[in-house]
């Protein structure tokens, strides 16, 4: 159902009885509306900061295995500038984070996560594994679960970790994960700023830039585009307008869709190697928002198929201007992580 109706009643009767909610099963993916509209409240009953450093273990997962659905299959590989030639039957990694990411902001709005994340959480990190390649023609069941631990940042602000995962319905294995790291902006700190009492940190190594091997042009509209797809209808991602509400001066990409783009890219790299579209992983740390429109370079150094082996193929995309928006690493090793 398009509606999420389970999820509607579920945080309504929870919030009408009192009840501690720190699990939430579903037979449909949530309704993004009315997810948004909590968020709204929570920025109205819920504190944006707190010093606790463990958070409830909250959990939500889909109860129904999801089909892929060939007609999004389809604007998924058009929106990552897959190939016209790739093959219907398979399905890419960030695909799967497209279908899922409806259940990070669940669990980001659910009674019991503890702070409110209206425009007080960023993206900073994200890890994302392909145990096996996943057919077209296979069902999978989704869950996201809060890492309870909470790391503080050298600026004094608060890092916490979410696990998204895919399992087969018909063969149980994990196929996909994504470990997500966010930020929760502490209001009393600057963006960055000393901790009192603490060591800055040691400058790393400068970053070879390497091949430039791919461009993508990204318009003015793709926030919009990729929000249909996968649900996140920040406003920030939508319109210059909305963006302004939210301290930006135009649009901003989703960084999932960067993440799709670079997977979609280094495919060419992969097949020119030999290697198998799976297991395969790639990590990304994201620098800076990406502003819309714009146009992006994705560079990477080394010998692709003997670095991806060793787990450190180095990958960095650049904007308009030669700024940095993410740097990180592809590899053709994956493995699960657990909390």
């Amino acid at each position: 159902m398009v509606l999420g109706l389970s999820g509607v009643v579920s945080i309504v009767s929870g919030l009408a009885t009192g009840k501690s909610m720190e699990t939430l099963e579903l037979t449909e993916f949530p309704n993004m509306p009315f997810l948004y509209w909590l968020a709204v409240a929570g920025a109205v009953v819920k504190p944006k900061w707190t010093d606790q450093k463990k958070w409830p273990a909250l959990k939500v997962s889909m109860t129904t295995p999801t089909p892929i659905d060939p007609k999004r299959l389809k604007t998924f590989k058009a929106l990552a500038a897959w190939p016209d030639s790739s093959s219907s039957s398979s399905v890419p990694m960030m695909f799967l984070m497209a279908e899922s990411f409806k259940l990070v902001m669940q669990v980001l709005t659910l009674p019991s996560f503890p702070v409110s994340v209206l425009g007080t959480v960023v993206n900073k990190r994200a890890t994302y594994s392909y145990l096996r390649k996943v057919d077209a023609a296979e069902s999978l069941t989704y869950s996201c679960t809060l890492n309870p631990a909470v790391r503080e940042t050298f600026s004094g602000h608060a890092e916490f970790d979410l696990m998204l995962e895919a399992v087969s319905e018909s063969k149980g294995d994990v196929v996909w994960q994504a470990v997500l790291s966010l930020v929760l902006m502490n209001p009393k700190k600057g963006k960055g700023g000393k901790k009192e009492g603490g060591a800055a940190p040691a400058k790393p190594a400068e970053e070879v830039a390497g091949e430039e091997f791919d461009t993508w042009v990204l318009p003015e509209n793709t926030g919009r585009a990729y929000a249909a797809l996968d649900g996140d209808i920040s406003p920030m991602h939508l319109y210059k307008a909305t963006a302004m509400l939210m301290g930006f001066p135009s649009p901003v990409a989703n960084v999932h869709l960067l993440a799709a783009r670079t997977e979609a890219s280094v495919a060419a790299k992969k097949a020119a190697a030999g290697e198998p579209s799976a297991p395969f992983s790639l990590a990304l740390e994201f620098k800076k928002p990406t502003l819309l429109p714009n146009r992006l370079a994705l560079s990477g150094g080394g010998a692709f198929a003997k670095d991806a082996a060793a787990g450190g193929y180095k990958l960095r995309i650049d904007d308009k201007k030669g700024k940095p928006i993410a740097a990180g690493t592809v590899s053709s090793k994956a493995t699960l992580t657990r909390f």
